[in-house]
């Protein structure tokens, strides 16, 4: 028997709410981030009025042009610290009850970032990326299954 993916990306997928750019913000460290993907493109950047740009941009695709942009070098340590900063942000977005009812009630299902085009945090045009978002998702969820065991 096989198991149905639960695939995420644009706003017509029945789970779009798992997606970066679904429009649930969060407060961190006094700061309230409209969207995931506002969060964590300005973490890539340790200059504040840059990180501030971001996060008061228009919309999160607004958001990662200004993140994708290396007009303004990122930390050093963006490629080790990258994962953390996403599941930091993860745990902060899914603190909502119903961002969790939606999270626990795919249980047992993978969950997919069908974006075509990420091929690190999304599975890729071919299905072959490595789907770290999908991932860290599935570790969220295990983490709040453990603490919502009902």
């Amino acid at each position: 028997m096989t198991i149905e993916p639960v695939y995420f990306y644009t706003k017509n997928d029945p789970f779009y709410e798992l997606s970066n750019f679904a429009p649930f913000g969060f407060e961190c460290a006094g700061v309230y981030w409209p969207t995931m993907e506002h969060f964590f493109q300005a973490q890539k950047f340790l200059a504040p009025e840059h990180r501030e740009r971001i996060r008061r941009a228009s919309s999160p695709r607004n958001a990662r042009a200004l993140g994708q942009s290396r007009a303004i070098p990122i930390r050093a340590d963006w490629e080790a610290v990258r994962e953390d900063v996403m599941y930091q942000a993860l745990r902060l977005k899914f603190q909502r009850p119903e961002l969790q009812a939606l999270l626990l009630g795919t249980m047992g299902r993978p969950l997919v970032e069908a974006s075509p085009f990420d091929h690190f945090w999304g599975a890729g045009q071919d299905g072959s990326g490595q789907n770290r978002l999908g991932h860290l998702l599935e570790r969220l969820r295990q983490e709040l299954a453990v603490q919502n065991p009902n």
